[in-house]
């Protein structure tokens, strides 16, 4: 529940660093597909927080519900980050471009897949493997928030 307090927080402030910053983001599709992946990584916790909260719900029913938000969660980060490289938004640096594949795409991806498949196959101790997954959401999509505010696009695609 804080995990999602917390998500539900970062979005706004998401929201008003993209309103601030309006003008730069329109003329720049990178930075629109980085602001979107970055909302989509936010989102996550909050959706997850809602899920688990649902009183008197069968292990069955969450555990494919999870599976449902981890793979919408995961095709719409694959989507949008092709989108991203489609635009030249890809970094020229080989660690930035790892760690935007590895963190937090992959992970926010794969961690709430194996803890609904855990929570379907009977394993309630499955659904600690969102635990990490919210974690590494929220210092990822902080890490991509930051990232996204600081960014020159320009300076990246004259490069």
């Amino acid at each position: 529940m804080v995990a999602g307090s917390a998500s539900g927080a970062l979005v706004g402030l998401l929201f008003v660093a993209i309103s601030l910053n309006r003008d730069r983001i329109v003329r720049q599709p990178a930075l629109r597909a980085i602001a979107l992946q970055t909302l989509m990584v936010f989102m996550l916790p909050l959706i997850l927080g809602l899920l688990l909260l649902i009183p008197r719900q069968p292990s069955r029913a969450l555990g494919i519900e999870i599976i449902i938000l981890a793979v919408i969660h995961g095709l719409g980060l694959a989507i949008v980050g092709r989108g991203k490289r489609k635009t030249g938004g890809e970094s020229n640096s080989r660690l930035a471009r790892l760690l935007d594949v590895i963190t937090p795409n992959l992970f926010t991806t794969v961690l709430p897949l194996a803890a609904g498949a855990s929570v379907v196959a009977g394993h309630a101790n499955g659904l600690y493997w969102l635990v990490p997954a919210v974690v590494v959401a929220l210092i990822g999509g902080v890490a991509n928030a930051w990232l996204f505010l600081i960014r020159d696009p320009d300076r990246t695609s004259q490069s």
